[in-house]
């Protein structure tokens, strides 16, 4: 594409940057999709008709000879401004580009193509332009043969590329727009009506009430319908034996043909309301492509399919995913053009997962499909069963030839791949398989996930409701019940996850976060939680709670712009604990003495690995405060600032960060908790400290699907927004819980209470508890007690200073 001049490469900054996806073609090439559904939004659509059915058949009377010529990747042929071009932008994993040309998927794009190719052969007789399409028409052959010869040197002198291939010359007869073209007239191309017209006679009373659902919502408009399904109507009657004679024979073959023939299938119009109508059956796929006319949503077009035997073990959401997917590929020339179109399903979970869900958080087979659909702008739609008559029918009679298409062939080629690269080793994989065999609870679940669940709550045993709940997420693969991408974990190995979730002995939040990234099961967040209440270690290294009202420090605007630094004693050993604020992200460096030359090696060889800091912020120890650490600090360029003293609160994140890495130190293997800790998402931000410093998940001992380790930046602004509103909401819920206020101005006369240095505890008869009053103490002093914290709450900063004045022991 870049030798073609189709793309660019972008090295600057760009407003915009979409996501690519490479997608096989049935032909072995590599088509690239990008996915510009945020741009979408904002697009301005460029309003041009396009032509519809009645507006190319009013020019055909009396032709007999007709061609077809095919634009070859007819959009890349129309340049894009400078001003678009960035616009477009996509992001792969080495460069990032931007198209030069028109590309797919924006949504104003047909329009502008329609509008070109109308104008270049606007001054052409015998000829009609539909997108790509071109048909060239004559009554006589040297009338066509005149009109092919000027169409091909227009195009020729325009610098149009036609695909030879596709080019059709000629022909008594031709398809277009999804109809026949002949001097006899128009008529609805077989294909598009081959489901109906090659349907299967019912073989008993169930079957043909079914059948018969159909006929009469499509026939209902249709005259002397009742008379012809007189026949197969007294086959319903009680007192009658089934039984299939010629009449009922001639009546469902008569019936069909008034099915398919106008005008029950009225002409697709590109300028009417489109809906699709998808439905699965366990071993079959119906669609149809309806439109309104009159008020009245009649069927265009009509599709079927009979699953293949990898297909019949798909779980039941994938089964309805596929036909949503098959139904519009089918039908793809009729609704690639469109804006917007409605998908009409009966199964509730699908409407989720393509209105709402990114690629992620589906099922994996479902991921590739959605892949699929991504050329389209489909808005799914749920809709009961009983108002779909047409595919469910469809479904249950697929056509036993249809056409076999490579969906299936790259949608398992796609989960192989998934498979094979998953992180966990084969042999834990294996366990948990083995697990899931020997768990009936499990095993009920997973035939559920293939068979199909029951429509309603109360037909599902008690033990299987919760997953009853969830059954838009499950899936099978490999043996394995997957809940999206996360894995199903068996009953007698969860005890074992959560052990292995709670390395690092980090709190809930962090215990529930790093389970959604790998791991699943009803109640999962309930036994977090027990497990972590039970935890001897974290129930004795809880911090003591803080009663002074909160105040939060604003995300920096980038990872390790903003670092906080603290030293610590963890087992008769010295630590540096460094502390990213953006990402949370912690450094430990075991110091063999306290000196600031030994400080200052562990900064610079962390420096050395991910950059130097804007600003750094520690207390007053004098490892920061020496001469020789203020001259490393301009050498190297950064702002040091100090906490207040007696105030470590100033410098909480530093602080939280001592806690954590002193619970790391104590556990028998401090790097696997370290790494623990590094790759489970921070609820504040909602990523890991990894992926905001380093872009990416770390591989842990947890099992966890393959694509969850991609590189991919999240969305900064989104992390900002998140972060703010947590911090917001600790802030509201700490004072609130803890009776925290803001600190009042003193008066004369009042009395406070104040902690000595040197006491680490308060004592309890008020001994080391000084009461000053506000008349003893002169001016300059009162004015420092103003931000003293009142009445009980520990000291500030100021209170060194206060002593010092009044010459306090």
């Amino acid at each position: 594409m870049e030798q073609l001049g189709v793309i660019e490469e972008v090295s600057e900054p760009t407003p915009w940057c979409a996501p690519m996806v490479p997608v096989a073609k049935k032909n072995g090439d590599i088509r690239i999709c990008v996915d510009l559904k945020q741009l979408n939004e904002v697009v301005i659509r460029e309003k041009y008709v396009l032509p519809t059915l009645d507006d190319v058949t009013s020019k055909l009377a009396g032709a007999t000879v007709f061609s077809s010529l095919d634009a070859a990747s007819g959009f890349w042929q129309i340049p894009l401004d400078d001003a678009s071009k960035r616009l477009t932008t996509f992001i792969t994993l080495f460069k990032r580009y931007c198209f030069r040309r028109l590309p797919f998927g924006i949504t104003s794009t047909p329009e502008i193509f329609q509008k070109r190719m109308s104008e270049l052969l606007r001054n052409v007789e015998g000829v009609c332009c539909y997108m790509d399409d071109i048909l060239v028409y004559g009554r006589t052959r040297e009338e066509h043969d005149h009109r092919l010869d000027e169409v091909l040197n227009t195009i020729h002198a325009s610098g149009l590329k036609l695909k030879k291939e596709k080019c059709i010359f000629g022909q008594k007869e031709l398809g277009f727009v999804g109809h026949r073209l002949s001097k006899e007239g128009i008529r609805p191309d077989p294909e598009k009506v081959r489901a109906i017209r090659d349907l299967s006679k019912p073989q008993n009373l169930t079957e043909l009430k079914l059948m018969l659902g159909m006929i009469n919502y499509l026939c209902r408009y249709l005259p002397h319908s009742t008379t012809v399904l007189q026949p197969l109507n007294e086959l319903l009657r009680d007192d009658r034996v089934w039984r299939w004679y010629k009449s009922q024979e001639e009546a469902f073959t008569k019936v069909k043909e008034m099915l398919v023939a106008a005008p029950a299938l009225p002409y697709y119009d590109v300028n009417k309301p489109t809906v699709v109508t998808a439905d699965a059956s366990s071993y079959g796929i119906g669609g149809a492509l309806l439109q309104e006319h009159d008020g009245k949503m009649l069927p265009v077009a009509f599709c079927s399919h009979t699953l293949t035997a990898a297909e019949k073990r798909y779980a039941q959401i994938e089964k309805e995913c596929l036909a949503s997917v098959w139904t519009c590929e089918k039908l793809s020339q009729y609704l690639c053009s469109l804006e917007s179109f409605k998908v009409l399903t009966d199964h509730k979970p699908l409407v989720p997962l393509i209105n709402q869900k990114t690629l992620d958080e589906v099922p994996i087979r479902c991921q590739r499909l959605l892949i699929r659909m991504m050329r389209f702008n489909p808005v799914a739609v749920y809709t009961p069963g009983k108002s779909l008559l047409i595919v469910d029918t469809l479904s249950r009679h697929p056509l036993a030839n249809s056409e076999q298409s490579d969906l299936e062939e790259e949608v398992e080629a796609y989960v192989a791949g998934v498979e094979e690269h998953l992180p966990a080793s084969p042999q834990k994989l294996h366990q948990i398989a083995d697990a899931m065999k020997a768990d009936e609870e499990l095993q009920s679940v997973l035939k559920n996930v293939q068979q199909g669940w029951p429509k309603h709550i109360k037909a599902v045993p008690v033990n299987l409701r919760a997953y009853f709940s969830q059954q838009g997420f499950l899936s099978e693969s490999a043996g394995l019940l997957l809940h999206g991408s996360r894995i199903v974990i068996p009953i007698k190995m969860r005890d074992e996850v959560l052990a292995r979730i709670h390395e690092g002995h980090q709190g809930l939040s962090k215990c529930r976060e790093r389970a959604c990234l790998s791991v699943w099961w009803p109640g999962i967040s309930s036994d977090l939680k027990r497990n972590a209440n039970q935890c001897q270690l974290c129930q004795n290294n809880k911090p003591t709670q803080c009663k002074e009202p909160l105040l939060v420090t604003k995300l920096p605007p980038g990872p390790w712009r903003h670092l906080g630094v603290d030293l610590c004693e963890a087992g008769s050993h010295q630590y540096l604990v460094v502390v990213d604020y953006y990402s949370r992200f912690i450094e430990i460096a075991h110091l063999v003495n306290m000196t600031s030359r030994r400080v200052i090696g562990k900064l610079k060889s962390m420096f050395a690995r991910f950059g130097i800091p804007e600003r750094l912020c520690s207390d007053n120890a004098r490892q920061f405060t020496s001469v020789e650490f203020k001259t490393f600090t301009e050498q190297y360029g950064f702002v040091h600032v100090t906490s207040s003293p007696h105030f470590p609160q100033s410098n909480g994140e530093a602080e939280r960060a001592v806690q954590t890495a002193k619970k790391i130190l104590k556990q028998d293997d401090p790097f696997l908790a370290l790494l623990a800790y590094r790759a489970t998402p921070i609820a504040a931000t909602g990523c890991s400290p990894s992926q905001l410093l380093m872009g990416r998940h770390l591989r842990t001992t947890v099992p966890v699907m393959a694509s969850n380790l991609d590189p991919e930046w999240p969305d900064l602004k989104r992390v900002e927004v998140k972060d703010r509103k947590a911090k917001d909401s600790y802030r509201y819920f700490f004072n609130r819980r803890h009776g925290a206020r803001s600190l009042l101005l003193l008066s004369p006369g009042d009395s406070v209470r104040l902690k000595l240095d040197g006491e680490k505890e308060w004592k309890t008869k008020g001994i080391g508890i000084l009461l000053f009053n506000m008349n003893e103490i002169y001016p300059a002093a009162q004015q420092m007690l103003r931000k003293v914290t009142y009445l009980g709450f520990q000291v500030s900063n100021y209170l060194r200073r206060i002593k010092e004045r009044l010459f306090l022991p």
